[in-house]
């Protein structure tokens, strides 16, 4: 066989006969379907019961300590989850009502906690008349962070 047939053959992928398939299944949320805290959600990977499926039955029950960091990483991926949701639920209003309610929530917490720590990335305006990103103290700085 001659390089330009091996080209053409070779650009239809094939399957050997026994190729070891899986098909991949998600569970189809019906509307308003009930939903876990924003902390809990995230520690569980889902904010929507019903998704909730361990892996191997694994379950991560830690519980996320009480810092402005955690309570915005919890507000955000809340938000990012009932984005998804909406995505395939538009008409959904109580699921619209709380997505927009987190968005407020995270950007209030953002707000406090920028005005406290500094901006989170270059993408925050700057308002002072200098550079400061690298004048505040990094996270590992422990000790600097817990003087201040």
């Amino acid at each position: 066989m001659d390089n330009q047939k091996k080209e053409e053959n070779g650009r239809e992928g094939r399957l050997p006969a026994m190729a070891p398939l899986a098909n991949p299944y998600v569970p189809f949320q019906l509307e308003n379907p009930p939903q876990y805290e924003a902390q809990k959600g995230l520690v569980r990977g889902t904010l929507f019961p019903g998704l909730d499926l361990p892996f191997m039955g694994m379950v991560n029950l830690n519980e996320l300590p009480e810092t402005p960091s955690s309570q915005m990483q919890a507000l955000a991926f809340a938000v990012q989850e009932l984005a998804l949701y909406l995505d395939t639920h538009r008409d959904d209003r109580e699921a619209l009502e709380l997505y927009r309610r987190y968005q407020q929530l995270l950007e209030k917490v953002r707000a406090e906690y920028q005005k406290c720590f500094g901006p989170l990335n270059h993408g925050t305006p700057q308002t002072s008349e200098s550079y400061q990103w690298l004048d505040d103290p990094w996270p590992w700085e422990y000790t600097t962070n817990k003087e201040a």
